[in-house]
């Protein structure tokens, strides 16, 4: 399975529609945001992707009542909570904005999960902690570092690949 990851959003609608064609054009089958929508106006644009999202909340994320119904009608499936744990293609996921360190270090020192995805720090990260596989996609606004990027794993191979959006036309 081909899953997009996507952080950090901040209401950065160039870059939010970059995202979507980068992940229509590479037939992801699942999108995962991890948080940071932060405006309601955002989603409409989430509406145009051509696979499932689940997502997780963010410490920036306003309206959070309305921000679920809203997703609930791109995606009768999503859940969106402060957290979210999963299984694709034999691999445990644990889905978190990663506001506190503190319990991101414990999720993953814990062992529970084989993949384990955040946000929040802006730093596009990928690696293997302790046998977890430990995946941070930066931030697609671009904001804090100066560089918009993504991510796209395949859960057979465990290939990641880091997109930037800088350099990807519109589409």
């Amino acid at each position: 399975m081909k899953l997009g990851i996507i952080s950090d959003t901040h209401d950065h609608l160039k870059n939010i529609k970059k995202a979507i064609g980068v992940f229509n054009n590479e037939k992801v089958d699942l999108v995962i945001h991890c948080g940071d929508f932060v405006s309601l106006f955002v989603i409409k644009e989430f509406k145009k992707l051509n696979s499932k999202i689940i997502s997780v909340y963010g410490n920036n994320d306003g309206e959070k009542v309305l921000l679920k119904e809203w997703l609930k009608e791109i995606d009768q499936d999503n859940e969106l909570e402060n957290y979210l744990s999963f299984e694709i293609d034999s691999l445990r996921f644990f889905v978190l904005h990663g506001t506190h360190g503190p319990i991101l270090e414990s999720v993953i020192k814990s062992k529970e999960y084989d993949v384990v995805i955040h946000g929040h720090t802006h730093e596009s990260f990928f690696d293997e902690v302790n046998g977890i596989l430990v995946i941070n996609p930066g931030e697609c606004c671009g904001y804090l570092t100066g560089k918009s990027s993504i991510g796209i794993l395949n859960t057979v191979s465990k290939e990641y690949q880091e997109i930037d959006l800088d350099e990807v036309s519109e589409i």
